[in-house]
């Protein structure tokens, strides 16, 4: 196992123009980062109801063992009530950019 080297502090600032999937036209966005190659669970913020361009400004800080490896993972996804996520970016080359905003 390797020891820590450092510490990445990103703050999730916002997203803008997320997919609509919630019946009513809406989403329940929340972000979930980590560092890849990493065994601890991800960091999650928390969720915007009912809102496609959410602001969330949270700082998060996640240890660093591999800067040579490791990559930071964002992942948008909508929150339901009945624990089904569904995922907010559209992995489709041709569709519209997602824009969220990162401070490393």
């Amino acid at each position: 196992m390797r020891k820590p080297v450092g510490i990445l502090t990103v703050k999730v600032v916002r997203a803008i123009k997320l997919k609509k999937k919630d019946l009513l036209g809406a989403s329940d966005p929340y972000v979930k980062l980590k560092l890849t190659e990493d065994k601890l669970p991800s960091k999650k913020t928390t969720v915007r109801h009912k809102n496609l361009n959410p602001e969330w400004n949270e700082e998060f800080h996640l240890v660093v063992k591999d800067p040579e490896s490791q990559a930071l993972e964002l992942l948008v996804y909508d929150w339901e009530q009945v624990c089904y996520f569904k995922s907010l970016v559209d992995t489709n080359p041709e569709s519209e950019p997602l824009v969220v905003q990162i401070l490393i």
